[in-house]
């Protein structure tokens, strides 16, 4: 057996442990109700059992507690009622709850399976308490829905809708993620009249000003935590895997947040388009492409243990291939349809934890909800995939989430499912 496959191996075992012993349960906390829950000290003892019976004894709780560190950063869990607390910190505590999600789950455990990863190795290593650098943990630097509608941004919108320039409204669209004081700034300068052209307009070089200074001193979008990724990565482009790369790419960005996938997307979509050889100048000495890189590369991707050479070998890749980095893989569309199934089977015996899911779907997590209203959305939208299996994943999901299929499709809902069944 492969190490990856070992790896996959060991880290499916202890997710389905976790979930096949943790009781599972509507629990109160601080007076408010959170249902289908478990309470992370519990997870740490049984996990730290499974470890022990496995090892003779040889694990720490330390060591436990960041297992379930990097359960909880990769997406496998979900805190809950995190109000109060820090929702990227894992807590052996008796009031920390947690939730298995297991779209993200799939993600991860497909992710292992692809490529050589020492996760579990690294994992056991770190240290109890979570790193401080904020690149580190994967939560979103900016959630644009949380962006204050200001007199600023709504002027900056309407002049990114009167342009018809790529290079503008991809720049443009990239400041939902820029500080209320930065946009300010920036529309009280920005040239009405402004068009495109070489050398850059003023307008031009205001924007890309902005967003280099911004990008410049903030973490990386990739987090330094998922660098054994970035290594095996680079491995598969140096050896001519492209397909492969790709799909670990695509599932590695898959576990982003959503607010950190969509900057970057954004961030990738304007440094291509001023990346073109024919758009305006941006440096004497240099091609667009090598001034846009960099100008953008350390807000993506950097880490002092990953050399620069194979950071440049994954943001070109990135770069060109930007439109299919951020969708679903094939693959992991057939595994979220195996479990889509097992959710509309709510009798099937060793399965509690999905049983539950299943039944009240209702109480369900924005998160939850986000990600397979995406993963429908994905489904609806792939026009490469085979019509027959669309219809069928079509089917299976309308199965098991029949209240998000109708919130996706809205009045057309019983038109789609004529239409495609």
């Amino acid at each position: 057996m492969s190490a990856s496959a070992q790896s996959s191996s060991i880290w499916s075992d202890l997710i389905a442990h976790l979930r096949s012993k943790v009781t599972v349960k509507r629990r109160l906390v601080q007076f408010k109700a959170h249902s289908d829950c478990f309470v992370g000290s519990e997870a740490v003892d049984v996990l730290l059992r499974h470890a022990a019976n496995a090892n003779g004894g040889a694990v720490s709780r330390e060591q436990v507690v960041c297992v379930c560190q990097a359960l909880l950063q990769s997406g496998a869990l979900e805190a809950v009622g995190t109000r109060n607390r820090r929702q990227d910190a894992f807590e052996d505590s008796g009031s920390a709850l947690y939730r298995s999600v297991v779209w993200q789950e799939q993600t991860l455990l497909r992710l292992l399976n692809l490529v050589e990863l020492p996760l579990l190795e690294g994992v056991l290593q770190c240290s109890q308490s979570p790193t401080s650098d904020p690149s580190a943990n994967l939560l979103p630097h900016r959630n644009p829905d949380l962006i204050s509608n200001s007199l600023d941004r709504r002027i900056l919108q309407a002049f990114r809708d009167s342009q018809e320039d790529n290079w503008l409204t991809s720049g443009l669209d990239c400041l939902d993620f820029l500080p209320d004081q930065q946009v300010a700034v920036l529309s009280r300068e920005l040239p009405e009249d402004d068009l495109p052209d070489r050398p850059p307009a003023p307008g031009q070089l205001l924007l890309f000003g902005s967003l280099v200074r911004h990008y410049g001193s903030r973490p990386p979008l990739l987090p330094s935590n998922m660098a054994a990724v970035y290594t095996a990565v680079a491995e598969l482009l140096e050896n001519g895997q492209l397909e492969k790369a790709l799909e670990a790419l695509q599932l590695c960005l898959k576990l982003l947040p959503p607010g950190c996938r969509e900057e970057l997307r954004r961030l990738l979509t304007f440094m291509a388009a001023a990346a073109e050889p024919r758009a305006p100048k941006l440096d004497k000495e240099v091609e667009n492409r090598a001034a846009v890189m960099k100008a953008f590369s350390k807000a993506i991707l950097h880490s002092r243990s990953f050399p620069k050479e194979k950071q440049d070998l994954i943001l070109n890749f990135l770069l060109s291939n930007r439109q299919e980095v951020f969708k679903i893989p094939g693959s992991l569309h057939k595994t979220i349809s195996e479990k889509l199934a097992m959710l509309a089977q709510t009798d099937a015996p060793g399965n509690m934890m999905l049983q539950v899911t299943y039944r009240t779907r209702q109480n369900c997590t924005l998160g939850t909800q986000q990600a397979l209203l995406e993963l429908l959305s994905s489904i609806n939208l792939d026009r490469s995939m085979a019509a027959k299996e669309r219809r069928r994943l079509l089917r299976q999901f309308c199965s098991a989430h029949p209240e998000i299929f109708h919130q996706y499709f809205g009045d057309s809902a019983a038109s789609q499912i004529s239409a495609n069944f």
